[in-house]
């Protein structure tokens, strides 16, 4: 057992002996009846601690705080709130005139910054990220950005890290006292007292200790936190030098503050009123740790940040490549050619917080290429140099099976897209639930379900088209190079086939390639 613990009980039984010494002595008698009624009379017992507690206060230094047998809390007591409230009023002030509490933490943060960590900074600023995307392949610059986000996040060595959260724990605890409402404890002992005005000390009067024992709870949970051995005040007051313009407590008065409040701690002056007040006599102070990371949020939101600019610059860049490409094959991106699969019904989805369509957008861009370009051009092309061609089946075959695939697919989507109608099976469905998903979670899984399920028929129509119209391209990329031949090698009868046409054969052909590829590589912007 350690030789200091030895020491202290000792002492704490030499301590508790001299007290019972002191104490009357009891007859036989009465020590007989007050064994048999102590357990049974809680409410003695009570009266009886209470007294305790009572004399205990009396014997400290602030005794003329409280005067136990009237249950009034005295003048000198406001007095005390009162000049603590004059020497951080400054401080009181500028914490309200700033609400941000992210203001504090940067300026903390920053503070502690390496040199490099200061240079690195700047690379994570949005507008910054986004004017490179202009000129640096996305890629590359997520690459770049990803390299110096690790290095910026290295240089919290634990030095660092622990000089950081010990400042910000310093400045938390500093910033919960300053702004403890010492206006409104104050005022219940002077009326007439007005909000930061230190002129004159006001006339202060005797109260009832129940009008102030709440607040003086809540300032003994506050105020406590500042007699922390382990905080160092000198390192805080040097960050307030060198980040504020003025000073608001000098670091002279703030150890003065906090002399005193240790002083009244270890007297538990204040925890002996709210017990003999409160009639709670087991009541003592909770001091709440302040063990809130800094380092880990900040870190973790430019991580996010960073991310999600990029995130957004992937989609715009995405989206713009989309709308060109839209535009070179289809002329337009503002057409509809689908009616129930569509973004605009995500809005009503999304407000009930249900599941919501994803592929709209590039199903409706395939209908239209498959009524555009399949239905007609490729038709065209197919009914003349696959069906009157004289070429082997088994190069022929692909192609024809893909092209009927697409025609299939064309059918599908279109009952696809009906049966999502409000007179669809699908759609009727949603309909009736809707109304329901507000109290009814087996309502929203069905709807979730549905469009689960939508959002997976999709974009097996668009995995499927693009694989067909590749296949047919790649048959296409032989047949043209074949054309060009002297003496072609896969189809025999070339002359002959473009007297069906209406077109130059390569002129046609070359043309109908070249949408497919546009379209196959319009259909990755989206499944990617």
């Amino acid at each position: 057992m350690d030789v200091g613990n030895i020491e202290a009980e000792k002492k704490e039984a030499q301590k508790a002996a001299a007290q019972k010494a002191e104490e009357p002595k009891q007859s036989f008698f009465q020590s007989l009846f007050a064994n048999l009624f102590k357990s049974s009379n809680p409410e003695a017992e009570k009266k009886r601690r209470l007294k305790a507690i009572a004399k205990t206060f009396s014997k400290t230094k602030y005794h003329n705080f409280y005067r136990p047998s009237t249950i009034e809390v005295l003048p000198p007591i406001a007095k005390l709130f009162y000049d603590i409230y004059k020497l951080i009023s400054p401080a009181q002030i500028q914490f309200k005139s700033n609400q941000n509490p992210n203001l504090y933490k940067a300026q903390i943060i920053n503070y502690t910054l390496s040199e490099k960590q200061v240079s690195l900074l700047e690379n994570f600023d949005q507008q910054k990220i986004m004017e490179q995307a202009r000129t640096v392949p996305l890629q590359q610059l997520s690459a770049k950005l990803e390299e110096d986000f690790m290095t910026f996040s290295s240089e919290f060595d634990n030095d660092r890290m622990n000089r950081t959260e010990n400042l910000y724990k310093a400045f938390s605890i500093f910033q919960e006292f300053c702004c403890y409402d010492y206006y409104v404890f104050i005022k219940k002992f002077s009326s007439g007292f007005q909000e930061f005005n230190f002129n004159s000390v006001p006339n202060f009067e005797k109260i009832n200790g129940e009008y102030i024992t709440d607040d003086l709870k809540d300032f003994c949970s506050i105020a406590y936190a500042i007699t922390d051995e382990n905080i160092l005040w000198n390192d805080l007051f040097a960050y307030f030098k060198e980040t504020q313009a003025t000073e608001t407590v000098s670091l002279g008065n703030w150890k003065k503050i906090v002399a005193k409040i240790k002083n009244i701690q270890q007297s538990t002056a204040f925890d002996l009123m709210i017990r003999h007040i409160s009639g709670n006599v087991d009541y003592v102070t909770q001091v709440p740790s302040h063990h809130a990371s800094l380092i880990e949020p900040y870190v973790d939101k430019i991580r996010e940040e960073m991310e999600t600019t990029l995130s957004k610059i992937g989609s715009q860049q995405k989206e713009n490549k989309a709308n060109q490409i839209c535009a070179q094959i289809f002329g337009s991106t503002d057409f509809q050619t689908l009616h129930f699969y569509i973004a605009a019904i995500n809005d009503a989805y999304a407000k009930k917080e249900l599941s919501t369509y994803i592929y709209p957008e590039p199903l409706n861009y395939l209908k239209a290429f498959l009524l555009e370009y399949v239905k007609k051009d490729i038709r065209e092309y197919y009914d003349v140099v696959v069906v009157r061609g004289q070429w082997d089946a088994s190069l022929a075959n692909p192609m024809s099976n893909a092209y009927q695939e697409l025609l299939k697919i064309s059918d599908e989507i279109t009952a696809f897209d009906n049966d999502l109608s409000e007179d669809g099976g699908s759609g009727l469905k949603i309909k009736t639930l809707l109304p329901k998903t507000a109290h009814d979670p087996g309502a929203e899984n069905i709807i979730n379900r549905i469009i689960s399920d939508a959002n997976e028929q999709a974009r097996s129509f668009l995995i499927t088209a693009s694989q067909d119209l590749i296949t047919i391209g790649k048959t296409l990329k032989s047949l043209i190079e074949d054309y060009s031949k002297q003496k072609p090698e896969i189809v025999q009868n070339w002359r002959e086939l473009e007297r069906f046409l209406d077109h130059p054969m390569k002129e046609f052909s070359v043309g109908i390639y070249k949408k497919i590829y546009l379209f196959v590589q319009l259909m990755q912007q989206y499944l990617a």
